[in-house]
């Protein structure tokens, strides 16, 4: 029998796109599990809690969780953790890590496969100081190890792109997407004149660009609710977007803060059309749960973005810093229904073909068993 340990943060208890992608692929390989019993696999998620949730959870016969807590500073002290905690595990056949620490223990080792959430280098300048320093020296870390992987899993073409500008090795490289949950996909759509800005409040976000298009295309946009969804992650950032809608007296704009994950699949259900111009993102889940419940979505032409929507098609691709740009998309999405819907229909047929987690998990067990037999011909190597 094949022994694979997934390690990631909050495998069970997800709260940001790490550990979302882990629970996500976690509820796919129990979907599946008939396809790892034939491939005579056995999984171990490595969760790294940021509660203090202990102990096995032993979820199928070949699928179990572990919880093994990090403690504070990680950013100087992780691997050295890792290490001290994953030496008394057994030596698993491969290890797959979403969490940049938790591979450390395990290079040189056995096999190697790693992805990597978010581009470090890109992010650091949207940072304030600490979280600046943390992401260098995380780069410092991926750089060390990268070259001693077995395989890399890259989510978006996008990173491909950045490391090969960045002078890494493509050979061992594949593309596998981030899965979505399938409760998305379960969404009775049911408009109600709702334009949807899903993300944390930071200037990265950029949700005072799309503020700005509002305004422009004020008058037009009257019927409409718009509605900003998320957490604040920086105060004087939501400051300057409320005194904004102040000062441009948008009254349909709505703060309606973090909001529970059931909320979110109704705020998608009645949402027209769903926003995200950010000046910087990987792949967001965001796109790709909207297009899982039949939303248009107009997205950034900036980092991976514009690999997850077809302009046009499945949305509108427009510059995050052009508000006019921006405005007229809404413009064109707002006045007619039959578009939205229309294009609602290529979205959701575009999600179930690339993000839905039985079509990852697949995926991935064919990475698994060619890395450990040391084959090729199952993969699309980049």
């Amino acid at each position: 029998m094949y022994t694979i340990y997934i390690t990631a943060p909050n495998v069970l208890d997800p709260y940001l796109g790490p550990s979302v992608v882990a629970h996500n692929t976690l509820k796919g390989f129990l979907t599946i599990k008939n396809e790892l019993e034939r491939e005579n696999i056995a999984l171990t998620f490595i969760s790294i809690p940021s509660c203090d949730r202990r102990g096995v959870v032993q979820l199928d016969e070949c699928i179990k969780v572990i919880n093994m807590k990090l403690y504070p500073p990680v950013t100087f002290t992780g691997e050295l953790q890792a290490f001290l905690k994953m030496h008394r595990l057994n030596n698993p056949n491969l290890v797959h890590s979403h969490d940049i620490y938790s591979i450390f223990p395990w290079i040189n080792k056995t096999k190697t496969v790693f992805t990597l959430h978010g581009i470090l280098w890109k992010e650091r300048m949207y940072k304030g100081p600490y979280m600046r320093t943390s992401l260098w020296l995380n780069e410092r870390r991926f750089r060390s190890f990268y070259n001693l992987l077995t395989r890399f899993t890259a989510i978006s073409p996008y990173v491909l792109k950045e490391l090969s500008q960045k002078g890494f090795d493509l050979s061992k490289t594949v593309i596998i997407e981030n899965p979505i949950s399938d409760e998305f996909f379960n969404v009775e759509k049911s408009e109600d004149s709702v334009i949807l800005y899903p993300a944390t409040i930071t200037a990265r976000k950029n949700q005072l660009g799309f503020l700005r298009s509002v305004a422009v295309a004020k008058p037009e946009l009257s019927d409409f609710e718009i509605w900003i969804v998320g957490g604040i992650g920086d105060k004087s950032y939501f400051e300057t977007l409320t005194e904004f809608v102040r000062k441009e007296d948008l009254r349909n704009v709505k703060f309606l803060g973090k909001v529970p994950y059931e909320k979110l699949l109704e705020l998608y259900s009645k949402s027209s059309i769903v926003a995200l111009t950010s000046f910087q993102e990987t792949t967001p889940m965001v796109i790709a749960e909207a297009m899982a419940t039949e939303t248009p979505v107009i997205a950034s032409r900036a980092g991976g973005m514009p690999y997850m929507v077809k302009h046009c098609k499945t949305g509108h691709i427009v510059s995050p810093s052009n508000p006019e740009e921006i405005a007229e998309s809404l413009l064109i999405l707002a006045s007619d229904v039959r578009l939205r819907k229309r294009m609602g229909k290529l979205a959701k047929k575009e999600a179930l073909r690339r993000w839905r987690a039985e079509v990852i998990c697949k995926k991935l067990i064919r990475l698994y068993v060619s890395t450990i037999q040391g084959t090729d011909s199952q993969l699309e190597v980049c």
